[in-house]
């Protein structure tokens, strides 16, 4: 069985930019604590799943344009970048990523119009083999609604990382993956400014997508509620439903380079400076 991970980019960056308190620079003073987390996250989640393959998705720029057609307000809560100074900009990492994710032969693609839970999804649903499983690994519970037999999320929390297949959701949630996108349409997601339908929390979600299942009768104050926000629950499923229609003929699962166990992380940073520095040295002769 190959194993796959798929790397949710910029979620990975921001939780290790963030999460790593202290200023960490390289020999020019440029911060680097982004990278020296990301790459050592990648070594890391090596060394626990061990892949055949890994493959990084990054958001770019234009990533949520599609759903913006369908609700401007949608992701309208994240914080703008582009005035932030480099040194305390997760963004200002990403050039350095690129460049040690080639020196480490790991394949990664920038998604336009699309977001890159979009394009993880379209891998799954167009590489889907009986040889293959996939783990996705970001926080982005949108991901639960992939979870199947042949595909994982891994979330990581240090010691309490969890690793979700189909019956660590359920044992969560009391519904299948397949529910999550409706559940998550009635509570709404306030990560990407999807507003819920008001009375509706955790627990009566849950219980309406039983009823529902079941064909058993809907309580009238719920059913009336349902009908009231017919519009605002279409539209919230059609924000949470991840778009696996995507072209991803460029997708090749290579066989994981040795360099990535077989070095230590600043090793790794150290000798992806040096070939840069070896790339420019023999542009400019």
């Amino acid at each position: 069985m190959k194993r796959v991970l798929l790397i949710d980019g910029h979620n990975l960056l921001f939780r290790m930019f963030y999460g790593i308190p202290s200023s960490i620079k390289d020999d020019n003073g440029k911060e680097i604590k982004g990278v020296i987390g990301f790459i050592g996250s990648l070594k890391k989640f090596c060394g626990e799943l061990n892949p055949y393959s890994i493959i990084v998705i990054f958001d770019s720029e234009t990533s949520k344009t599609t759903n913006l057609n369908y609700d401007k307000n949608y992701k309208a809560n994240r914080k703008n970048y582009s005035n932030i100074a480099e040194n305390e900009n997760p963004f200002s990492q990403l050039p350095y990523i690129k460049q040690a994710l080639q020196y480490l032969e790991i394949p990664y693609f920038e998604v336009e119009n699309n977001e890159a839970d979009d394009y993880i999804a379209s891998i799954i649903k167009t590489k889907t083999k009986n040889d293959t499983e996939f783990i996705i690994i970001s926080t982005d519970t949108d991901f639960f609604q992939l979870i199947s037999t042949n595909t994982f999320l891994y979330i990581p929390k240090g010691k309490n990382s969890i690793l979700y297949d189909t019956q660590a959701f359920i044992d969560k949630y009391n519904i299948l993956p397949s529910d999550y996108i409706l559940y998550k349409a009635l509570i709404g997601d306030k990560t990407d400014n999807i507003e819920g339908i008001k009375g509706i929390g955790k627990v009566t979600a849950t219980k309406i997508i039983y009823t529902l299942k079941n064909e058993k009768y809907l309580d009238v104050k719920i059913k009336q509620t349902l009908e009231i926000n017919k519009e605002r629950i279409t539209k919230n499923i059609r924000l949470i439903t991840l778009n696996s229609h995507i072209n991803i003929k460029n997708v090749i699962f290579s066989k994981l380079n040795p360099k990535i166990n077989n070095q230590k992380t600043y090793e790794i940073i150290k000798n992806t400076q040096n070939e840069q520095k070896n790339k420019i040295h023999i542009l400019n002769q």
